[in-house]
């Protein structure tokens, strides 16, 4: 299953918060996951917030390679 397959799985509840989450491994997987919830949920939604809570030292490193963390 793709990223984007799984979270529109995740999006449709036919995937569990635990599944997803066990799907992302590493880096690389966290800011595919967070890329694809942003677009497919919109940046406005709480899973987001979840995921930047579960994985905090990943969501650091997607907000500086963005430089989301800037002032």
């Amino acid at each position: 299953m793709t990223f984007q397959e799984l979270v529109a799985s995740f999006n449709q509840q036919h995937t569990t918060w635990e599944e997803l989450c066990l799907e992302i491994r590493c880096e690389s997987c966290f800011a595919s996951v967070f890329d694809e919830v942003s677009e497919q949920m919109g940046s406005a939604s709480h899973a987001l917030v979840l995921l930047a809570d579960e994985f905090p030292n990943h969501f650091k490193s997607y907000a500086k390679e963005r430089g989301l963390d800037q002032p």
